[in-house]
């Protein structure tokens, strides 16, 4: 599947937030950034968990020397714990390797992985976080859920496999 951010997508709302009836709480859905991250709902758990997170910066080096040419999706649940853990991580490690946002693309999905205006099923998305990386219009490698390792250590993994 490419990494392609079409001239659809700035036409979607980025950050819509919408009830979850299940816990009677909001969600993200659809197209993220940054900045929606670090709001309600899900701020309450990004800026705490970006600041405290201390990546292994021998690892960022190397990360930062395989980036080029490197699109990465993460497909969350802003409802999701492991996703309330691993994003802030995840983000963190790509500030410290000066990743673009514009290589990023953030999709928050329902409890039955659906992102709303966005549609994620080509993806196979089981689990959340889901974090794939792209290199030539074609995956490289993903990380679901949890690392296996440490987050830097399997990105670094799937970069040097992948070049």
């Amino acid at each position: 599947m490419a990494f392609i951010l079409s001239s659809g997508l700035f036409a979607q709302e980025i950050n819509k937030v919408i009830p979850d009836k299940d816990v009677n709480k909001q969600i993200f859905i659809g197209t993220c950034n940054r900045e929606g991250l670090s709001t309600i709902p899900f701020g309450e758990f990004f800026t705490p968990g970006y600041t405290d997170y201390v990546p292994d910066e021998t690892i960022i080096k190397k990360l930062s020397k395989q980036k080029n040419g490197v699109n990465i999706a993460i497909v969350m649940g802003s409802w999701c714990h492991d996703s309330k853990e691993q994003v802030p991580r995840f983000i963190k490690i790509l500030d410290g390797m000066k990743f673009k946002d514009s290589r990023l693309n953030i999709i928050c999905v329902d409890r039955n992985k659906q992102g709303g205006d966005v549609d994620v099923s080509a993806m196979d998305i089981q689990r959340v976080p889901t974090f794939i990386l792209f290199k030539n219009d074609r995956e490289i490698g993903r990380i679901v859920e949890t690392p296996n390792s440490t987050l830097e250590k399997d990105l670094l993994l799937i970069l040097s496999m992948g070049s």
